[in-house]
């Protein structure tokens, strides 16, 4: 008996260090951080800009600031809520960690000691203590909550930043005092190169007090411009070359700011001839549409244009290989006679044409179609589906020019009823019904349709309205449209065709009052005359594309 008791007591011995190491991971584990287990400290502040400090001994600066964080909550003021004006403002995140655990904090600092408060890890608010504010927002880790901390920006053409070789940036804090801004990552030290197109266009979001540029040819060392940033819009490349950049500027001490500093850049750029743009026709009639083609452009989506012109579209610039793009402008049937200012700018450069517009005014023509039929086709939902189709249909193009030469319009021994841009009164109607997107033909019998010019079938069916048509896509989002036609369509969607080929019959299907075709062009999402680009035509007699087909 005497050796079990023995033998239980040496066993219970041995489990002591078990249980105690057991109590001791356990209270570890669960130890809140505090001054005493904290080793590090992550402040990220409102611009994105993180700092993290490891505590390395007692007393350094990582050290001091576990200590700052973590007693703000026995000094500062609890309260219900935040204010409801910070509900939207951008907050610093602050973690405190241990190797175990972490607090984590969110604080809305603000230039104003009086007006400083953060939340805590169990979401409790607080208001800090003018002091303890002030402790915070005279440190460099305050930058971010003041505006003039920003340091300028230097763009080149628009869409590069330059980033400075050596920059100083002093900003007031709430004391008046300058503080210098923490410029590190933004400072470069090496000869950057940029390739870019039309010009060196240099700007600054916040303009210096005093800027300098010289502009070097890198191969003659010739100096080409010296002079300040406001001047530098009087300088132009007209040829492609390789050039050097210095650039000073400086933002000089006043009363009126709370900031100055001084910037300096150093690069090189390889510059390409500025984009030049030219218009197949000059000169055209309302509801018809020219050309624009753009030389010297690598990217054609980054061209910017606006014209002086009521109801402009968006222009859609291809690009047809060679640094060329080229965009159709339509312009709308309401256009009024006049001369309209175009304006195209890429790489820097902007450059305006004058486009003249001749309105030869109302034309108008009168329509009877059976009472049934235009129940049938022009009823809201028959419209409605053919909108529909028409918005999905033009939503995209080829990218590549599928047609030449000139259009043929699209029968033979058809007559034509109504041309394009005519506004139509239908059945004896007292006011204009719609306006003709296109030009009608009537026969007495089935007669061939054929595709206008070579293109892709992007569309084949039916539609109320339009009965049996299909839809050519000749590229560069121009294309054709083939209404009432009869049932023996003879292509389908995907089909390669060729000028002159056949795609049906007149028919009367749809919206028609008797045998024809309704035949249309478009460009983009917009209607089009398509009478210039006819064999015959006294203007063209094709599409004009300046600088490419002539």
């Amino acid at each position: 008996m005497k050796n079990k008791i023995i033998a239980l007591v040496v066993a219970l011995l041995c489990l002591i260090p078990t249980v105690v190491a057991i109590v001791s991971y356990n209270k570890t584990q669960n130890a809140p951080v505090d001054t005493s287990n904290a080793l590090s400290v992550t402040i990220s502040d409102t611009s994105g800009k993180v700092y993290t400090l490891t505590k390395e001994k007692d007393g350094d600066e990582a050290d001091s600031l576990i200590k700052y964080f973590l007693g703000l909550s026995e000094k500062s003021t609890k309260i219900v809520a935040l204010p409801d004006s910070l509900m939207s403002a951008k907050s610093y995140k602050v973690q405190v960690a241990s190797n175990l655990r972490q607090e984590n904090f969110e604080f809305y600092f603000s230039p104003d000691p009086a007006t400083n408060y953060f939340v805590n890890s169990k979401g409790a608010a607080y208001k800090m203590t003018e002091a303890d504010a002030t402790a915070f927002i005279t440190s460099k880790y305050a930058e971010s909550i003041y505006d003039n901390s920003t340091i300028p920006t230097l763009t080149l053409s628009g869409k590069i930043t330059v980033y400075p070789d050596s920059a100083e940036w002093k900003y007031k804090n709430y004391t008046g005092a300058y503080v210098d801004a923490d410029t590190s990552e933004l400072v470069v030290e090496k000869n950057e190169v940029y390739s870019i197109e039309g010009g060196l266009e240099l700007n600054f979001d916040l303009k210096p007090d005093f800027s300098e540029i010289k502009v070097t040819d890198a191969d003659s060392g010739s100096v080409l411009y010296d002079g300040t940033v406001e001047n530098m819009s009087i300088f132009t490349l007209t040829s492609s070359k390789k050039v050097t950049v210095d650039v000073v500027a400086r933002w000089y001490e006043d009363p009126s700011r709370s900031f100055r500093g001084e910037m300096n850049y150093a690069f090189s750029a390889d510059v390409l001839a500025p984009a030049e743009f030219y218009l197949g026709i000059a000169t055209l009639e309302a509801g018809k549409f020219t050309a624009v083609t753009a030389l010297n452009v690598t990217d054609p989506s980054l061209i910017e244009f606006t014209s002086s012109m009521d109801n402009t579209p968006a222009l859609t610039f291809y690009d047809i290989g060679d640094n060329r793009a080229v965009a159709f402008l339509p312009v709308h049937a309401d256009t009024p006679t006049g001369l309209y200012t175009l304006s195209f700018k890429y790489g820097g450069i902007t450059q305006n044409t004058i486009l003249t517009v001749e309105n030869t005014g109302e034309k108008v023509s009168y329509y009877y179609v059976p009472e049934e039929v235009v129940a049938a086709s022009r009823s809201r939902t028959a419209l409605e589906q053919f909108e529909n189709a028409v918005r999905e249909i033009t939503s995209g193009s080829e990218t590549e020019q599928l047609f030449h030469g000139y259009f043929l319009e699209g029968v033979t021994g058809a007559s034509l009823q109504r041309g394009f841009g005519r506004d139509v009164y239908l059945n004896g109607s007292q006011t204009v019904t719609y306006r003709n997107n296109g030009v009608d033909y009537a026969s007495y019998y089935d007669l061939d349709v054929v595709a206008c010019n070579s293109g892709v079938v992007c569309y084949s069916g039916y539609l109320d309205y339009a009965g049996y048509i299909v839809v050519i896509d000749h590229g560069l989002g121009l294309k054709t449209w083939y209404y009432n036609m009869g049932s023996d369509v003879t292509v389908s969607i995907g089909d390669r065709v060729e000028r002159g080929q056949k795609i049906g019959v007149t028919g009367d299907s749809g919206f028609t009052g008797s045998n024809g075709v309704h035949i249309a062009m478009s460009v983009g999402s917009q209607f089009v005359s398509p009478y210039d680009t006819w064999q015959d035509s006294p203007v063209a007699g094709k599409i004009v594309i300046a600088k490419v087909d002539e």
